[in-house]
């Protein structure tokens, strides 16, 4: 605890009230914000996913708390879907550094030749597989299963804005261990709601988009997933299998536990641009 109260005086020490150095204030802000919030009792206790949270390609912490997971339940196949991504910054470049094999889905991806020499080689090396379909509940399955991806998995990570519980629900039959699922963090986990489903709708930025913590974890119970915890800036959160749970994990299922508010200004801290180094 004296660390972490030390490590608070020397951020605030470096914040550059003038303004002066304004990217570089607003970056120590945001660590400052992150220290204070993970004084709270629950992260403390040893179950705790938060301690984990570390970025290196994802948006937040997402990389440390999957790594966390997989650390106490095993990796099983080493075999990642990630609907709704990008190449620099994802929730699935680590997994690929660790040997991992994975697909991709999103209509937004640039082609193949535009892509970076490293994921290019993953390509060619059928490392990593792309589908640049539009991914909506009415096709979710089909896509997977055409790219042999249908079955031995160990993460469906999805992270796409609106329709996210719609698809959500119709992957569960795929039985992978791990999901990663975006919320809406903007509503309270005890509210039962999701943005109606509308196979070509994409996010327009404003609170209709996703589904509640709580509604996403009862789809979760009744198709054999707990949550098991949220990222702390309110964005995405975790479910394990059922079978694999044990003792390992604190509170499974409680969403009012688990829930995060939506914290966007904990993914401005500054940082060098991410970029995927060549495989080994």
């Amino acid at each position: 605890m004296n660390q972490v109260l030390s490590k608070i005086g020397q951020v605030k020490a470096n914040i550059d009230i003038s303004g002066a150095s304004t990217a570089r204030s607003a970056s120590l802000l945001g660590e400052l914000v992150e220290l204070q919030l993970m004084q709270n009792a629950k992260y403390q206790q040893p179950q705790s996913l938060q301690p984990s949270r570390q970025k290196f390609f994802s948006h937040d912490g997402q990389d440390g708390i999957l790594a966390e997971i997989f650390r106490r339940i095993g990796e099983g196949f080493k075999r990642f879907v990630e609907i709704g991504t990008s190449p620099a910054q994802n929730n699935s470049n680590l997994l690929l550094l660790k040997g991992w094999r994975g697909l991709w889905l999103d209509a937004g991806l640039v082609k193949d030749e535009s892509l970076s020499a490293n994921l290019q080689i993953l390509l060619r090396e059928g490392k990593l597989k792309i589908s640049r379909k539009l991914v909506n509940r009415d096709n979710a399955r089909t896509l997977l299963a055409s790219r042999g991806f249908a079955e031995e998995l160990d993460l469906i990570s999805i992270g796409l804005d609106y329709n996210t519980h719609h698809i959500f629900t119709e992957l569960l039959a795929f039985r992978p261990r791990v999901f990663c699922v975006s919320y809406n963090g903007m509503l309270p986990a005890d509210l039962d709601w999701a943005a109606p489903y509308d196979a070509k709708a994409v996010w327009d930025g404003s609170t209709l988009f996703g589904a509640t913590l709580g509604t996403l974890s009862t789809a979760a119970e009744t198709g054999g997933y707990s949550l098991v915890g949220c990222e702390l800036s309110g964005t995405d959160a975790f479910f394990v299998r059922h079978d694999l749970l044990r003792d390992r994990f604190l509170r499974p299922g409680d969403a009012m536990f688990h829930w995060e508010p939506l914290r966007m200004h904990l993914g401005q801290m500054q940082r060098h641009r991410s970029a995927m180094p060549l495989p080994a």
